[in-house]
């Protein structure tokens, strides 16, 4: 009885993807979107096919399968997983309640100008997996038994790295500026922010230098992506007290695409 259900199910789940191939044409591709780049109001992710990623940036991907009209065709019957390549790093993934196949990959051990080839592909699973993770390595289903596991819909983007600094500068007031009462406060959109002090060994911060020819203190610091909003602009705001314990205050707002 239940290996008769069981049947029951199968066909039905085939009569009903069947069905959807009728209505959507029977084309199904894939699209790949990410929330590292300026995305259209009202939106979270992006799909352009070339976006930037700072250096240290932990990004959010959504691979969907979709028709030609660009509407989602849940996975369920077409699609048993999703393959990515971010570089030469593998990720597989299941499908959610909702039908995608989201990741998240972060970028730590890049340089700025790299550039990144991102690729998902859903798959239909014939037999074991192409591939097995076993103790952290993926390793080639070579049997010669089990087909190959079907493509089903692909799509892709590259990525550039770039590094923003944190450039700020104020003028030198009468008292000497004490650089241990310095903090640099980095906002983000969804409300953490980040706190850097003066640099020091074992504890990366800002550099100060100065004053110059100019007459400005000069403050300088190298951000994590993970530090700044994924796209769009970052405030920062820096203060110090100088020997007499007065506050100097100098704010800034960072570009990043």
């Amino acid at each position: 009885m239940i290996r008769f259900k069981r049947q029951r199910e199968s066909v039905i789940q085939a009569i009903c993807v069947a069905i959807w191939l009728s209505f959507a044409g029977g084309c199904i591709s894939g699209s790949l979107a990410s929330n590292t780049d300026r995305h259209p109001a009202g939106y979270r992710l992006s799909d352009r096919p070339n976006q930037m990623v700072h250096v240290g940036e932990t990004v959010e991907f959504d691979f969907v399968l979709q028709d030609s009209s660009r509407r989602l065709v849940p996975p369920s019957g077409l699609a048993d997983y999703c393959a990515a390549l971010v570089g030469r790093d593998r990720i597989e993934i299941e499908p959610d309640l909702a039908g995608h196949f989201r990741f998240s990959h972060k970028f730590d051990d890049v340089d700025p100008g790299d550039k990144i080839e991102v690729v998902a592909t859903a798959f239909r699973q014939r037999g074991r997996r192409d591939f097995m993770q076993v103790r952290g390595r993926w390793l080639a289903n070579e049997s010669p038994v089990d087909r190959p596991d079907k493509a089903v819909g692909s799509d892709s983007l590259r990525l550039t790295v770039y590094q923003r600094s944190f450039e700020l500068s104020i003028a030198q007031p009468p008292d000497v500026l004490n650089p241990a009462t310095g903090a640099l406060r980095i906002r983000r959109t969804d409300g953490t922010t980040t706190i850097v002090y003066v640099d020091r060994p074992h504890r990366p911060g800002f550099t100060l230098t100065g004053p110059g020819p100019d007459g400005y203190v000069h403050i300088r610091y190298l951000p994590s992506g993970d530090e700044l909003n994924p796209s769009g602009t970052t405030d920062v705001e820096f203060v110090i007290y100088d020997v007499a314990k007065q506050p100097h205050r100098t704010v800034v707002t960072l570009d990043t695409p």
